[in-house]
């Protein structure tokens, strides 16, 4: 099968559906019979609705310890919580019994279960809008569903337009990393830039800073980030001359960075058979250069770390707070599944010489396209890039060759003024502003919450060239639907051998592929 057009900024903006899949989970409950169980899960600024009849209430804290509580009780003078019970680590290892206190400033999450009578007549009575067919097929696989790290919009040509989603890797304090994504399409206005920050997924984002890095554009040049960190002055960025892949000329999807993307379908024996692009520059300049490469991922590594939640099922948490340890064991079997698949790989060969390994994109994460160069020295002459990746694991919309001029040192931006709620309302948030500037504090967000963060811009910079830097954590919510898969044997093997897991799960895969992705944009969370 050939490559698809897809085109990312109209994809991006076709879904209109909002929907809760424990909401739906929780009126399929209802109507089932006449009592359920109520989960609520709330901000400790929301202490004054929780429901007093929960017999536990869950403290989560900033740490990641939690504590579960008895008889307990709200100190509002104090700015505590008290009651019986017991705290545990992140490892959830029992630390503390018997009388405790938790400080509401060092609280997370609360979470309530309480045991009530629903009539039916009830059941429509949700917080959020749900499509029944889009929802009656994310139950039916809910590996389908949207999730994200948090996700970064601005206004472009008078249109709000995702243009970068933060830490995609990091879904553990113990993974929490700094991210550094280009912004090429995002322009001053006035000086400053407007970024709207939005948890759209049933995760809870734990933010510890943003910021934007700004560097003058040189005339008729860019600026691109390298995989290592640097960041380089580019001039003479030029598109192949041609394009070849599996099923022959692949010009128009990646000789111009215009949203179309390149991207096959996933093998049907084996989700790790790779496929390869060959991009040919007959005249490239002798030198420093540069290959640039835009791409993000496709939903297949979401749909198979999906998979292995599913399959750890109860045993989630403990994987979790085992790679939050540290254990080897639980790093070297993520890293085994990371590697299976694996990222773009990218080699040069002049001609007349042999093929050389320059570097490999592995950027994480399906929903924005980032930019990356990767540095080599050419003698001049014809020069062949080969991209290598899994087949349907990456999109691609643009190559090119660039001359790297000079490493330069960005300015960092902070944050000037933070407003809760979508824009162009919202109120101001000095809290939020506080904790993002306080490299010990952090900002979490729960599904459904909006921040509009807003940068003044170095006056020395008129034409500048735009990164969002972000440094965090998120911790992704169990679905239900997904204990149904649990099954030890099957997360253990694709731990130790995913290469063998890849090639039974590579029909499951096919089944879903080609709904997976207007299902994934359709179920994105906002709040009612």
């Amino acid at each position: 099968m050939g490559p698809r057009i897809r085109l990312a900024g109209a994809r991006r903006f076709a879904c209109g559906v909002r929907w809760s899949v424990a909401g739906l989970g929780a009126a399929l409950l209802l109507a089932a019979c006449a009592r359920v169980v109520e989960r609520r899960l709330l901000q400790p600024t929301q202490l004054e609705v929780i429901d007093r009849q929960s017999e536990h209430l869950k403290v989560h804290l900033r740490n990641g310890d939690l504590c579960i509580l008895q008889h307990w009780d709200v100190s509002q003078q104090a700015r505590k919580i008290v009651g019986t019970g017991t705290r545990f680590d992140p490892a959830r290892h029992e630390i503390a019994r018997g009388q405790l206190a938790v400080p509401l400033d060092s609280v997370v999450l609360l979470e309530t279960n309480v045991v009530h009578a629903a009539p039916q007549a009830t059941v429509l009575a949700a917080l959020t809008v749900v499509t029944a067919a889009v929802a009656v097929a994310c139950l039916t696989d809910p590996k389908a569903c949207f999730g994200s790290c948090p996700t970064f919009y601005a206004t472009i040509d008078g249109q709000e337009r995702l243009v970068a989603e933060a830490f995609s890797a990091s879904v553990a304090p113990v993974l929490e990393a700094v991210d550094v994504d280009a912004l090429p399409s995002v322009r001053p206005s006035g000086g400053e830039v407007a970024l709207t920050m939005r948890n759209e997924a049933y995760e809870t984002h734990v933010v510890r800073s943003v910021r934007l890095l700004a560097m003058q554009r040189p005339p008729g040049g860019r600026i691109f980030a390298g995989t290592d960190g640097n960041f380089w002055v580019a001039t003479n960025v030029q598109p192949p001359d041609r394009c070849l892949g599996p099923s022959g000329d692949c010009s128009a999807w990646v000789c111009s960075f215009d949203g179309r993307e390149y991207c096959s379908a996933a093998d049907s024996t084996d989700l790790a058979a790779a496929e390869t692009l060959t991009l040919h520059f007959d005249a490239a300049p002798a030198g420093q250069l540069g290959v640039v490469v835009c791409s993000r991922q496709s939903l297949l590594p979401t749909y198979l770390f999906y998979q292995s939640l599913a399959w750890l099922g109860t045993h989630a948490g403990e994987w979790l707070a085992a790679l939050q340890r540290g254990d080897p064991a639980a790093r070297a079997g993520t890293a085994a599944v990371v590697h299976a698949l694996g990222g773009i790989d990218v080699a040069v060969r002049a001609e007349g010489g042999t093929a050389s390994a320059i570097g490999r994109i592995a950027e994480t994460g399906p929903l924005a396209t980032d930019t990356r160069v990767l540095p080599l020295t050419h003698s001049g002459g014809p020069l062949t890039v080969t991209l290598r990746m899994a087949k349907g694991a990456w999109r691609i919309d643009g190559v090119a060759l660039a001359r790297l001029e000079r490493i330069v040192e960005p300015v960092r931006v902070p944050v000037r003024e933070v407003r809760r709620g979508a824009p162009p309302y919202g109120q101001r948030d000095d809290d939020a502003l506080r904790r993002l500037l306080d490299p010990d504090s952090t900002l979490v967000t729960l599904p459904g919450d909006i921040y509009t963060l807003r940068f003044a811009l170095p006056q020395d910079a008129p034409d500048p060239e735009l990164f969002l830097e972000t440094k965090g954590y998120y911790l992704e919510w169990m679905r239900e639907e997904w204990l149904a898969e649990e099954d030890a044997a099957h997360a253990r093997a694709l731990l130790l051998e995913p290469q063998v897991v890849l090639r039974e799960l590579a029909p499951r895969f096919k089944r879903v592929e080609a709904s997976m992705e207007s299902l994934f944009w359709s179920s994105r969370y906002e709040k009612r």
